[in-house]
């Protein structure tokens, strides 16, 4: 992996001709009269769709989680648990839970067939983001104070840390699910054993505070971006960065490393309207060119994912989500 991201740098600085593809447009859900799908306010994707591409859910206006086919654009479950204002959503990697992070610092993990609530955890106010490990073992949560890893199976807290300040923006776990990635407030990305919360390794040289973190699929390396415009090629054992791709066209807002290693989504939210986050490029990590640079005014990127070999995201726009595909 590290190959082939060294191979990207170099590329990066060589001019890139006419794209070949661009995003498409699959599927349009309309939402009940006076509601809509609610837009980044701070961090955290408000959308979230699950690893086949059946299912996408939504933090909507009303304070409800709505559940849609994909494909058909179906309504499949409204979950309104009176726990407070839902904050973030992420389904599991087997698609089998979607965990909802609400205002009060609750996470309730949904059974996808029953929909019944199979844990109700307590975490850490003001819940940034959510990341489930890649056996669907185990919950991550990030917030303004804290980052909480839950064992599911049993409901037991494995770790729980605290950055010196400004809290975590964004979480990652690695492939074995051995370590956890934070992104946090006082510009560092930290790595931490999940089993002991005993910290591994911090990354420094980021001017601003980093906002989205990433593992390559071998674990070997971390992607991390943030408010600096730079995206950072990190060893994750050692936190030392080795390649450093600067001259982002916004604040990275988050990233996404396909399964295979070869691409990187990239979602970016404008420096001068911090509430713009229209913008999303996918790169070719292995010839270190872009495959797709596609932003549209109008709507705001909610939440994104790969599915197969294809990078799927949703967006907002007026009482309107709809569904896209890239490449």
């Amino acid at each position: 992996m590290r190959s082939v991201i060294a191979v990207f740098w170099v590329l990066y600085c060589v001019p890139m001709a006419v794209l070949a593809q661009s995003a498409r447009q699959h599927t349009t859900i309309n939402l009940p009269a006076g509601v809509s799908a609610r837009r980044v306010s701070a961090l955290g994707n408000q959308a979230t769709i699950s690893r086949t591409g059946a299912l996408v859910a939504s933090v909507c206006t009303d304070n409800v989680v709505r559940v849609w086919s994909a494909r058909s654009a179906e309504l499949m479950r409204t979950l309104n648990e009176n726990a407070g204002a839902p904050r973030t959503v992420r389904f599991s990697a087997d698609g089998r839970m979607l965990a909802v992070a609400y205002q009060r610092g609750a996470v309730k993990v949904f059974d996808v067939e029953s929909w019944n609530v199979t844990h109700d955890l307590t975490g850490t106010l003001h819940i940034h983001g959510l990341a489930f490990s890649p056996d669907s073992q185990r919950l991550a949560a990030v917030g303004a104070v804290a980052a909480q890893v839950w064992e599911l199976n049993s409901g037991k807290s494995l770790a729980h840390v605290s950055p010196p300040f400004g809290g975590s923006f964004s979480v990652s776990f690695s492939p074995n699910g051995k370590l956890f990635a934070t992104a946090d407030g006082d510009a560092f990305v930290r790595v931490y054993d999940v089993s002991s919360g005993n910290l591994q390794s911090t990354v420094q040289g980021f001017l601003l505070e980093p906002m989205a973190v990433a593992f390559s699929p071998d674990g070997k390396t971390l992607l991390a971006g943030g408010v600096d415009k730079t995206i950072s090629m990190v060893e994750s054992a050692s936190g030392q960065t080795f390649r450093t791709i600067p001259k982002q066209p916004g604040l990275i807002w988050s990233l996404d490393v396909s399964t295979d290693g070869k691409e990187a989504a990239v979602v970016y939210r404008s420096a001068e309207s911090f509430s713009d986050i229209n913008h999303i490029i996918l790169w070719d990590l292995v010839k270190g060119t872009v495959l797709v640079d596609f932003q549209k005014p109008g709507i705001t990127i909610t939440g994104g994912g790969f599915v197969g070999e294809h990078y799927h995201f949703a967006a907002a726009s007026g009482n309107q989500l709809t569904l896209w595909s890239m490449p």
